[in-house]
């Protein structure tokens, strides 16, 4: 790779890393990444980024290790000398194919695979302190178990069970199990600890802590479920507030719920009490983001020895700093691959880093103009009728009421342009540079992924439990679910075999057999579904085997 430098005809420069490719005789130049233009003041500097951004890229490029093939999913294996003919077994000596008759077609992926998973990772040994720990326990696997296969209703769950999975159970057991999980959550929390330690060899540097909702179906309030702030936009239904701690890749550390009402910065404090009692958090660094930006937040964490990086609030900082943020020379550099600027003010004694990112800035008049173009279309005679207003704050900012009517703000929009592309974090760390600390609050996307396996593939929400106890328990059963989804996508990644969530759960699906019985004899039989490569690569990668033979049942 290399810089080219092209100057433009009103005098400024343009900056790309290009390569070249061969093409067949033909050597051809092909930009990697344009770093945009500049004027000749800032040029060196420029280059400069570029080049260490050319050594990010290069080492990203990892060779081909010679003997290691490419697992392709989809493809047939080459073709092999024919086996020769076996012998027939006893159980395909016994029927007579005209006498056959398929009595159940069940899911065995789960089963064969994750239930493994769930003893491994200590999950069998939650619930105790009861004469039937092992029958709870069992309870509880098929509830994780369901809640990744089909996260539905526990009532759907147990019609799903008889008709998937050939297991009927009654829904007043799960109720049962429930109850005595909601008192062992101390120990879900940290059995999931423990594992995600373990799955790291104990070095956990950096959490990141964030906020959701999860609203009922439900109108009626209590001691937990409350009206409050609905991220989902459920602003009619009760909700609770879910505040989840990860670690750098996203895998489960803790989580606490608070009632509906529970304001976002008000729930770091007893997170931190809570961290405290399991880990030196003196030694990790905790991220989060600007909703937990308060003076009571942050002189808590310098209280506790914590380090932090807290995404700020630019534009509720005071008015001669907000003048000094947009009126202060900025310095380029690469975070997290991308060409940013950046520069580093002080506020309350704490480090306050400032970059600007085009892709920000882009996006955040793409945002605007959203909002104004929904506005644009109420308008009638250059004003806005107040019934017809939309009850979003976004929107609302941009409008200003004169008497029964209301019109655009455009000196607001105006203000909002020149803050386009900005972005803050305020930390206490000393002894790394600004382009550390930016990169280690990116990383946050990480949670807000957890965020959307819990609410999404796992179907955390809606809740349709009413008590306290069966809310604690409906949130504990889909922590531990995703745990074990977490520790599966991890452990096939290891293998080099990415494969998402979504995807292990239609190849687990996929494995079946169906139980055929004999209407002369009464036998029965289990006969296993074809055994796909994705699926010997799945079981593989746990250590497990999987048979392809006809079985004798009874």
């Amino acid at each position: 790779m290399f810089i080219k430098v092209v100057k433009k005809n009103n005098g400024k420069f343009s900056v790309r890393i290009m390569e070249s490719i061969r093409e067949g005789k033909t050597v051809k130049q092909k930009t990697v990444q344009s770093l945009g233009v500049c004027v000749e003041s800032d040029l060196e500097d420029i280059k400069q980024v570029a080049q260490d951004l050319i050594i990010k890229l290069q080492n990203k490029r990892k060779p081909a290790l010679p003997g290691f093939a490419e697992i392709v999913y989809g493809k047939e294996s080459p073709k092999k000398q024919a086996p020769r003919k076996k012998k027939k077994s006893a159980a395909e000596e016994m029927f007579s194919l005209t006498s056959l008759i398929e009595k159940a077609r069940v899911i065995h992926g789960f089963e064969g695979v994750c239930s493994n998973i769930f003893d491994k990772l200590q999950f069998n040994k939650i619930i105790n302190g009861t004469y039937k720990d092992q029958q709870w326990n069992e309870l509880l696997k098929v509830c994780v178990l369901a809640r990744i296969a089909d996260p539905v209703s526990k009532k759907k769950t147990t019609e799903n069970l008889a008709l998937d999975y050939n297991q009927e159970l009654p829904l007043e057991k799960i109720y049962r199990m429930m109850d005595r999980l909601s008192k062992n959550i101390d120990k879900v929390k940290k059995t999931v600890a423990e594992n995600t330690l373990n799955l790291f060899n104990n070095e956990v540097d950096v959490l990141f802590f964030d906020v959701t909702t999860l609203y009922f179906e439900s109108f009626k309030p209590d001691e937990l479920r409350n009206y409050g702030f609905s991220k989902d936009c459920k602003f009619k239904e009760t909700q609770v507030v879910l505040g989840l701690v990860t670690n750098s890749q996203g895998h489960p550390i803790t989580y606490e719920l608070f009632p509906g009402n529970t304001n976002e910065g008000a729930t770091l404090i007893k997170v931190i009490q809570e961290l405290k009692k399991d880990f030196n958090v003196r030694n990790v660094v905790l991220v989060a983001d600007r909703a937990m930006f308060s003076n009571k937040n942050l002189d808590l964490m310098d209280k506790e020895g914590i380090n932090y990086v807290v995404a700020a609030k630019l534009k509720a900082l005071p008015k001669e700093k907000k003048k000094e943020l947009l009126s202060t020379n900025y310095t380029p550099g690469v975070v997290f691959d991308e060409l940013q600027w950046l520069n580093e003010f002080e506020y309350n004694q704490r480090r306050l880093i400032v970059g600007y990112s085009q892709k920000r800035a882009k996006k955040d008049r793409s945002d605007r103009q959203k909002l104004i173009d929904r506005l644009m279309k109420k308008v009638k005679n250059n004003q806005i009728p107040l019934k017809s207003l939309i009850s979003n704050y976004g929107t609302k900012k941009y409008i200003k009421v004169n008497k029964a009517k209301a019109v655009i703000n455009r000196e607001r929009i105006k203000q909002d342009e020149a803050w386009d592309g900005l972005h803050g974090v305020i930390t206490n760390i000393k002894d790394k540079n600004k382009f550390e600390i930016l990169e280690r609050y990116r990383g946050l996307w990480r949670i807000e992924e957890a965020f959307r396996v819990n609410k999404h593939d796992l179907k955390m929400r809606p809740i349709y439990h009413w008590k306290k106890s069966r809310i604690e328990a409906h949130i504990a059963i889909c922590f531990l679910a995703y745990s074990l989804s977490y520790y599966m996508v991890h452990s096939l990644e290891q293998n080099n075999v990415r494969m998402s969530l979504k995807k292990i759960k239609e190849h687990l699906k996929r494995d079946q057999y169906s139980i055929i019985e004999d209407q002369n004899t009464k036998k029965r039989f289990k006969i296993p579904s074809k055994n796909t490569e994705e699926i010997k690569i799945i079981y593989k990668t746990f250590g497990l085997s999987r048979t392809t033979e006809i079985t004798l049942l009874n």
